[in-house]
Order: structure tokens, then C-alpha cells, then sequence
């Protein structure tokens, strides 16, 4: 089997040649196929006498695919010529380029390729992108012609096409020549010549500009059948014999931008000149060379930046660290009284309930917390297909919105996925469908192509702030809002009622949580707050306590939520004095630090001397250490690993502490045989942790308030006093004797 692709510029002529190209072939005998890979499916209009077929894209939008039939998409033209059209969406909207795909694959499925034995492409040439250049992969052509004129743009468009069969094909040879079809332009001659000799490839046909093509396709016919000018047919008849003999074929060699300029409009350049471009192209550049390029084109980001929020991922290039389709949707779920659409395909919209609803799950089985947003998120899906990829979703789209809005939700929020993303659905264009009592929030997060998952929640944050706050609210004395509780462990809701029960006593007020366990009408009075409180410093945290100074004017207390005794009796203190109430943290305080006292001074004679080593993602470990000195243990080394939601080692701690940023987690097994600590902490379960008397887990996000180190040094204490490690060594050793082998 033969099959040929034909591309070239829009416009230039390809389907005409094409279709006389597949005229000739059939007239030599050959069982011919033509597929037009061109939106315009206007490829065979010549061969069928003008007769509108029905695209392959619009029969698999409007057919359920066990109801497809070949027939109804193939139509026989012209000396029994086979006709398909793919067709394409409407201009500005969907991928044409995934709809040549989808037609390739229909086309397969059928096995339709296998009642010819020469197949036609026809194909868009701008632009070679992934769906147009499908038929130039090596599965598909082994034969491929570039149309052009002598117009600099065609070939412009020429000399790309060439580099997109570079890309696949390297030096193997695929490329029968050059068909130059004349536009009668001055110069125009000397211009294809100097570009064939260039790029090392032979004009096959030189194609006249005729009125018989004009005749040809006033009557809807090829000029090979109603045989009106002997030259033109001539002309075909003897490319569809080399074809058929096997002509030579040559590798793509495509010219630099600034070559193609010297060649194509003879810039005082000579012969030998081009030769040189051909002949000696210049060599790639140095490996190190091209690295110092890249990395100057790098742009130089902003933390600060008041329009853009980015993640250590975007700010570091780092790998991605999950997607901000799913990192948007977690964070929108927890403004309950909202419906979170997911402008995305069934599956993705699948594994972001997954991923969020576990969370959930695992709080409620392992700890018996209850996490509504999280185990049973208001989450809609449009479900886009493949006709929502190839035709744009948007239809779809406003369609589902119509839907949810008879359900009258407080507000309807929109977060679209990488497929969106990628066709380029504008989903800020349905915001016209919203009404004064039902707001329609837009985020377009895009999936991987905006970033991460911490880049999907920053999207989130400030998008839904800003379309959502309201900026003309009074100020309510004695209130605050919490920003950014961590809503992915388990833990929050115990700390927030642990911070609440803290405010309560201070006679102050919770007027909203950003974003977590909130309502819209609550995240609208954002700015009727007195003071605002972060939960977290870290890296993300501090870029939202940016955001909102920046355009809300909002005030922060400087402090996060307190973690240890002592960051617990600073953040008391802090906050009872903008409150004008020191008298009630004062009280709160001394309640706690004779207990404090007491039970340390309990803890000392067990844990005295022993060496603690930590690997940790947590970049503030002050509640822990503190305890630690107090409990009189010696902490030999501290391992904090990289972490894609924050950086940088924080202490408020005089004393010197043995620090490693950015840990190699390789050196794990060497610095355990050189410190030999007692106890090893990690965040997650550690293959080598059997190798110390005690191993346990440090909490990503610990408990608030005075007792977070201390419990950890009093289930220590436990532990080596029930010596648990040496019981299990005594029956290891017991089933070893008495069971193994």
C-alpha cells in the first residue's frame, strides 16, 4: 500500500492538486482513498461532483458509537475514489487538530484502509501540530509532497512543514519533492528554485495557473475528468506513474528562520551560499551553550507579584507536585452552601472526588471525625467527551449550569481541567448566566498546564475572594478571620476548636474561615473583620497574608496559630493586648504552666540522655525542640527534606540546633550508624526505623495550643519504659527457634 500526505499552506491549492492527483491514480488502476484532514471538508468536493458528505466528527457527535456504519460516512466519487471527510468544530472553538485523531481512529476501527491500495491525506499545513501532523507519522505516509508557491508565506509555511517531518523523522527519507504551484508572481520562479536547492528537494510538478481549473471546478469536477486541457492531465497522469514505479525520497532538511530569508528573497546572498545552507548546516549548539541560553530566557518571577500568587513549583520549576484542577477544587468544596463544577471529563472529575473525599474517609474511620465537605463535597461534572474536545464545551457547559441552577444553590463555581484548558474554553464567558441571588464564580485552573496542586489553590483563594468579598463592609468589633486552615489532615477542626475555645475566653468572635467549613455569605463579609489571623506561616501562607494586605487593606496579627507552651503563652499575650483584655490571657496562661511544669519535671528521669535524630518535611519544629531541652533530650541531627508546600527552616531558639536543609534522604542510613539516636522521627513510617529503639511519626500540621511536644515526650516515655522493641526481639527470636524453616 501507498500512502501519500499532501501539505502545504492554506489556500495554496492542495485540495485541487489532490484531488486530480487521486483522479489520475484511479484512472491507472489504482483503488484510491482520499481523506481530507482540513476543517473545511471541502478536500473532495471535486471527485463527488460537489455532493456534501457528512463529516466523520459531526456523524460521531450526532451517532452512539455501536450504531456506526463505514457507509455512512464513505462516498465513492470519480473513477470509484473512496471520499472521507474529518471536518472539525466551528472556527474558535474545540481542536481540530484532536478531531483528525478521532478520525483516524474511526477510520482503523473499520479497517477501512484495507480496501485500497493508495491513500490520499489532505492536509491543513500552517501549522504541523499534534492532530495535523498525524498523517506524516511514520504508521501513516510513506510518501509525502509539499505544496507552495513562490509567495514568501507559502514558503514560510513549507520550510515549517519541513521541520515538523524533521521532528519525527530525523534523517530517514519520506519526502518526494516540491509540487510548485504557480501564482504568476514577479520573481517567483527564481524564488522556489533558490528554496528547492536549498532544503535539497526536487519540484516534481510544475503546475501552471490555468482557467481549466476554474472551468474544472465550476462544473464540480476534477480537471483529470473533464479531460479540458491535455498539459494539466499530462501533467497528472505522469505524477501518478512515478508514484506508482517508486520514485526517490529524501530527508527533510529545513532551514533557519534567518536562511530561509537570504534564500527565499536573495539578499545580495550567492549560489554557493545556499549550497552552504544545505550542504554544511550549521552545528547544534554546545550542550552547555544551549543550557545558558535557556536558563537566561527564565523570567524572573516576583513572590509578590499583586496579581500573580505562584507555588514553589511555577517559582522553582520544580516537578509537579499533583494538579491545580484538583488543587482548585479542594479548596472550593469548603464554601458548603456552593455547587463546585468541574468543566472537565468524567474521569478526572472521578479522581478529584477521590482524592478529596479521602481525606474524609480516612478521618472518620480512623478517628471517628466527622468531615462533611470532604466526604461528601458538592461536586457536578459537564463530563466532557470527545466531541466536547474536538467541537469546545461550552454548549455543554451552559447546558449543565441551566441544570444546577433550578437546584438554587447559594452559588455555582466553575473550576475547568487541562482539556478545557487546552481547546480553549473561555468559561468566564458563561458568567452572563448568573442572577442577583445566584452568583456564577469562575476559575480556570486548567489542570497541570496552570501549575500544581498548591498553584490550583492559590488560583482558587484569590479568584474566589475576589469575585466573591464584598469591599464596602463596616468593621464589627471583636472579630476575626482564620486564614488558611490546612483542610487536607485531620486535625483541623480539633485545633480550630482548640484556637476558638482560646478566642472565646478573650470575648472574641470567628466572623469567617478562609476557606474551610464556610458559607458564601460569610466569605462576602470577609472585610467586616477587625483582625485576621493566619493558621499558618509558611510559604503559602504568607503569600495569602499578601494577598489580602495588598488589596483588601486587611490588618494580621503576626503571629500563626501557636504550637508548644511557649508560642502558645506569646500568641495569647499578643492577641489579649490588641483586644485590651490581658487580664483573661494571663489567667489561661497560668492555668496551664504549673501542669506544664510538673509534668516535665515527671518525663526527665526517662528521657534524660537519650539522642532523638528527625527527617522532617516541617520547616518549624520550635513546640517540639523546646520540649525536648526541657525533657533533657539531646536532639543529634535534623533532617528537613524539600517540600513543595513550603521553605526555609524557621526558630525563634537561641541554643544551636543541627540542621541539614534540603536533606538527601540517601544519607538516612549513614547518619543513623553515626549518631546512633535513641529515637528516629519522621513524617511517615520509615523503612529503616527498625534499626533504633523508637521510631514514631511527627504530624505535618500539629496540634494547637500548649501541649502538642509534651504529649509526643509523654508517649515517648511510655514507650521505653514498656521497652515494646526488646518484647518483640525476645519472640522473633522464640518463632525463629521454634517455628522457621
Amino acid at each position: 500500500m501507498k500512502e501519500i500526505a499532501i501539505y502545504g499552506k492554506g489556500g495554496i491549492g492542495k485540495s485541487t492538486l489532490s484531488a486530480n492527483l487521486s483522479a489520475a491514480l484511479a484512472l491507472a488502476g489504482r483503488r484510491v482513498l482520499q481523506i481530507g484532514c482540513d476543517p473545511k471538508h471541502d478536500s473532495t468536493r471535486l471527485l463527488t461532483h460537489g455532493q456534501k458528505l457528512t463529516t466523520a466528527l459531526d456523524y460521531m457527535r450526532q451517532t452512539q458509537p455501536l450504531e456506526y456504519k463505514i457507509e455512512d460516512i464513505l462516498l465513492h466519487g470519480f473513477a470509484a475514489v473512496g471520499c472521507v471527510e474529518a471536518g472539525g468544530p466551528k472556527p474558535g472553538v474545540g481542536c481540530a487538530g484532536r478531531g483528525i485523531i478521532s478520525t483516524f481512529e474511526l477510520l482503523n476501527q473499520f479497517k477501512l484502509k484495507e480496501r485500497y491500495d493508495t491513500i490520499v491525506y489532505d492536509v491543513l499545513g500552517d501549522v504541523v501540530c499534534g492532530g495535523f501532523a498525524v498523517p506524516i507519522r511514520r504508521e501513516y505516509a510513506d510518501t509525502i509532497f509539499v505544496v507552495t508557491s513562490g509567495e514568501f508565506m507559502a514558503l514560510y509555511a513549507a520550510n515549517n512543514i519541513l521541520r515538523g517531518i524533521r521532528n519525527y523523522d530525523g534523517e530517514n527519507k519520506r519526502i518526494a519533492g516540491i509540487l510548485y504551484n504557480r501564482r504568476n508572481i514577479e520573481g517567483e520562479d527564481e524564488r522556489v528554485a533558490r528554496f528547492a536547492r536549498a532544503v535539497g528537494l526536487p519540484i516534481r510538478a510544475d503546475i501552471p495557473r490555468s482557467d481549466a481549473f476554474t472551468r474544472a471546478e465550476r462544473d464540480h469536477m476534477t480537471v483529470m475528468e473533464q479531460n479540458c486541457d491535455g498539459k494539466l492531465t499530462r501533467l497528472f497522469v505522469q505524477l501518478a506513474q512515478e508514484l506508482i514505479g517508486g520514485s526517490a525520497l529524501y530527508a527533510a532538511q529545513p532551514l533557519s528562520d534567518e536562511d530561509l530569508e537570504i534564500v527565499v528573497l536573495g539578499r545580495g546572498e550567492s549560489t554557493e551560499r545556499e549550497r552552504e545552507i544545505y550542504v554544511a548546516p550549521a552545528p547544534p549548539a554546545p550542550e552547555s551553550e544551549m543550557e545558558t541560553r535557556c536558563a537566561a530566557a527564565l523570567p524572573v518571577i516576583s513572590l509578590t507579584d499583586p496579581n500573580r500568587y505562584l507555588s514553589k513549583n511555577v517559582v522553582r520549576s520544580e516537578p509537579l507536585h499533583g494538579c491545580a484542577f484538583n488543587g482548585a477544587l479542594s479548596v472550593s468544596i469548603h464554601i458548603r452552601d456552593a455547587v463546585i463544577l468541574a468543566h472537565a471529563p468524567q474521569s478526572c472529575a472521578y479522581l478529584a472526588y477521590q482524592s478529596i473525599s479521602s481525606t474524609g474517609r480516612r478521618a472518620l474511620f480512623e478517628r471517628g471525625a466527622l468531615l462533611p465537605a470532604s466526604l461528601t463535597p458538592q461536586l457536578e461534572c459537564t463530563e466532557m467527551g470527545e466531541a466536547e474536545v474536538v467541537f469546545g464545551g461550552m454548549d455543554k457547559l451552559e447546558d449543565k449550569l441551566h441544570e444546577l441552577k433550578r437546584r438554587r444553590p447559594r452559588a455555582i463555581i466553575v473550576v475547568s481541567s487541562c482539556p478545557a484548558g487546552i481547546i480553549g474554553d473561555d468559561i468566564d464567558q458563561v458568567r452572563w448566566l448568573a442572577q442577583a441571588d445566584l452568583p456564577i464564580i469562575t476559575i480556570k485552573a486548567d489542570g497541570n498546564m496552570a501549575g500544581d496542586y498548591l498553584q490550583g489553590m492559590l488560583m482558587a483563594y484569590t479568584e474566589l475572594a475576589r469575585q466573591i468579598i464584598r469591599r464596602d463592609q463596616n468593621v464589627v468589633p471583636d472579630t476575626v478571620n482564620i486564614i488558611f486552615e490546612k483542610f487536607v489532615v485531620t486535625n483541623t477542626e480539633h485545633n480550630f476548636q482548640i484556637i476558638n475555645e482560646f478566642l472565646r475566653r478573650l470575648g472574641v468572635h470567628v466572623n469567617c474561615r478562609f476557606l474551610c467549613a464556610t458559607t458564601y455569605d460569610q466569605l462576602a463579609d470577609f472585610c467586616s473583620a477587625q483582625l485576621n489571623l493566619l493558621a499558618y506561616k509558611d510559604y503559602t501562607g504568607k503569600l495569602l497574608a499578601d494577598f489580602f494586605t495588598r488589596e483588601y487593606g486587611a490588618a494580621f496579627f503576626d503571629q500563626a496559630f501557636p504550637i508548644g507552651f511557649a508560642a502558645t503563652e506569646a500568641w495569647l499575650r499578643g492577641l489579649a493586648g490588641f483586644f485590651g483584655r490581658p487580664e483573661a490571657a494571663e489567667e489561661m496562661i497560668a492555668e496551664q504552666k504549673d501542669r506544664y511544669v510538673r509534668e516535665t519535671a515527671t518525663l526527665k528521669p526517662v528521657l534524660s540522655g537519650k539522642k532523638l535524630m528527625i527527617i522532617t518535611y516541617n520547616h518549624e519544629l520550635d513546640w517540639l525542640l523546646q520540649a525536648a531541652y526541657d525533657a533533657g533530650i539531646e536532639v543529634v541531627k535534623i533532617g528537613v527534606l524539600n517540600f513543595s508546600q513550603d521553605e526555609g527552616f524557621r526558630t525563634s531558639l537561641t541554643m544551636p540546633l543541627p540542621v541539614e536543609e534540603n536533606y538527601d534522604r540517601d544519607q538516612r542510613a549513614g547518619d543513623l550508624a553515626r549518631y546512633q539516636p535513641d529515637i528516629l522521627l519522621t513524617n511517615y513510617a520509615s523503612s529503616i526505623a527498625g534499626e533504633v529503639f523508637l521510631a514514631d511519626t511527627i504530624p505535618m500540621c500539629p496540634e494547637a495550643g500548649f501541649y502538642a511536644g509534651l504529649n509526643m515526650m509523654r508517649r515517648w516515655a511510655r514507650l521505653l519504659q514498656l521497652n515494646v522493641k526488646g518484647e518483640w526481639t525476645r519472640d522473633e527470636q522464640l518463632f525463629k527457634q521454634y517455628y522457621a524453616g
